[in-house]
């Protein structure tokens, strides 16, 4: 008999499992949180049910572009993500992110997430922690509230220049050495499990300013885009 609290029979769905293939009518059973077995008519082991007759069953979507960084921390739930069969959310898109951080410049890169994204400077600068300098604290931070989908995050360029050039990112591209403190940064975050990295050609500050990340040249990404090469993560 089944007992652990995440087992479960799904019983007459449709299952589309991703893969390309029609849809099908099967059970689904999970053991200990992990899919066990699929087929038609599976028999009950003491396993709670789910009638999902009539519906889809599939596998959780990824959420490829999002901008739950600052959400997570006032609305764990990340509705209304999880409603629409989002299991997993990739944050830190556009060069934006909430990591790395400075006490210097924590205000610039909330009001510019808040302009880019359209979100009140005020639910970030007072309704975020902002516990953390790194990667990890800002993992760390998540981890222990929790969240309703799992966060998959990159790391923004633009708060990287902000952290190792202050407010010399807004205008110009990045010195030998600053370039090898921001890979040494992007290096320790891949280290810590973020996804990658993202950067943004396009985006304005609310003074009109273009975002740090547009001021980079091909010297700068080079250097971070080998850092990833090396980790084997993404580039958005």
């Amino acid at each position: 008999m089944a007992s652990d609290a995440r087992d479960l029979l799904v019983r007459g769905g449709t299952v589309v499992d991703g893969t390309g293939g029609p849809g099908v009518a099967a059970d689904v059973r999970v053991r200990d949180g992990r899919i066990a077995e699929i087929g038609p008519g599976l028999t009950p082991d003491g396993e709670r049910q789910v009638d999902a007759s009539g519906a889809v069953v599939a596998p959780g979507f990824l959420d490829l572009h999002t901008h739950l960084d600052p959400q997570v921390f006032w609305d764990p739930a990340c509705d209304p993500q999880p409603q629409h069969g989002v299991t997993t959310a990739l944050v830190g898109n556009c060069s934006l992110s909430l990591f790395p951080v400075t006490d210097e410049q924590r205000i610039p890169i909330a009001d510019m997430f808040a302009f880019v994204e359209d979100v009140p400077p005020d639910a970030l600068i007072h309704h975020v922690p902002w516990t953390w300098h790194d990667y990890a604290g800002y993992r760390d931070a998540i981890d222990a509230r929790g969240a309703g989908v799992n966060i998959a995050a990159l790391m923004g360029h633009s708060p990287l220049r902000l952290v190792v050039m202050g407010d010399d990112a807004w205008e110009r591209p990045a010195t030998a050495d600053e370039c090898a403190q921001m890979a040494a940064i992007l290096d320790a975050a891949m280290a810590a499990g973020a996804w990658g990295l993202s950067t943004s050609f396009f985006d304005e500050d609310r003074r009109g300013r273009t975002v740090p990340s547009r001021h980079a040249d091909d010297a700068e990404f080079d250097v971070l885009l080998d850092v990833l090469a090396a980790r084997r993560r993404g580039f958005v």
